[in-house]
């Protein structure tokens, strides 16, 4: 096996998120850490991350739980075979057991939604940059997006959000979410292109735009994707990003 590109700046945000110093965490080894960041809305998105899974290119595992979960998941982990079974049905229903107490406990739902995802991470010494179309940054919406295009709103005046133009609007997006954390040094990517403009080349200009914004200035910047979503894929590995961790989160609805 040869030697895997380390992203320190991404091992901290993904660490900060989920309470757990991944640094310290040797290859091979896992971490399961009670947080009680799992029984809060993360920002930017509208649900609970209830349990948050990672399996890390190098082998690290870790996983952040609702507090009064950890023993229950560790007991679980422990028992999986290997990296290919972490998407399995029946782990995900074994692992619903103690969250959804912990949750309970909490007075909050129980989990309704399994969320299973690729992480890619870049930096500059991977970004490979794209120029298809007109591409600028964004700060407000004075220009119009496509039709089926959403502006990320939240996002202006100071976030970083890149779009290519075309027929005097809007036509690809990409943005950094708004996450609260590192903002200046991570950019956790959003991207969206307007259904006509796709094929085009456009994500991938707006993606590697966002990823030098970022990596000019000595940073790192995150991808995630669902396992299914081949051409999300191949714009990730197109722009340079490399396969960084698989993810798998059971997810709470907001609120009791």
């Amino acid at each position: 096996m040869g030697i895997r590109a380390a992203f320190p700046l991404v091992d901290q945000y993904m660490g900060i998120r989920m309470e757990v110093d991944l640094s310290a965490l040797a290859s091979g080894r896992m971490a399961v850490v009670a947080s009680p960041r799992r029984l809060r809305k993360e920002q930017s998105y509208g649900y609970i991350h209830a349990l948050w899974w990672l399996w890390l290119e190098d082998g690290r595992c870790a996983a952040s739980v609702p507090p009064g979960a950890a023993e229950a998941v560790a007991d679980i982990l422990e028992s999986v075979g290997s990296r290919q079974t972490q998407f399995d049905s029946e782990v995900a229903e074994r692992l619903k057991v103690p969250v959804d107490a912990a949750l309970a406990d909490a007075g909050l739902k129980p989990s309704d939604r399994v969320i299973r995802g690729l992480i890619f991470a870049c930096d500059a010494a991977h970004l490979r940059r794209h120029c298809h179309g007109e591409c600028r940054r964004l700060t407000d919406e004075a220009l119009p997006p496509a039709e089926g295009l959403r502006l990320p709103a939240h996002c202006f005046p100071d976030g970083i959000v890149y779009g290519v133009i075309a027929d005097g609007r809007v036509v690809a997006i990409a943005h950094a979410h708004r996450s609260g954390l590192m903002e200046d040094r991570i950019a956790d990517l959003g991207v969206e292109t307007a259904p006509g403009y796709r094929r085009r080349g456009y994500a991938k200009t707006a993606v590697s735009a966002v990823v030098e914004h970022v990596a000019s200035r000595g940073g790192e910047a995150k991808y995630g994707c669902s396992p299914n979503n081949g051409a999300s894929i191949a714009t990730a590995c197109s722009v340079g990003f490399v396969p960084y961790a698989t993810s798998l989160i059971l997810s709470a609805p907001r609120g009791t």
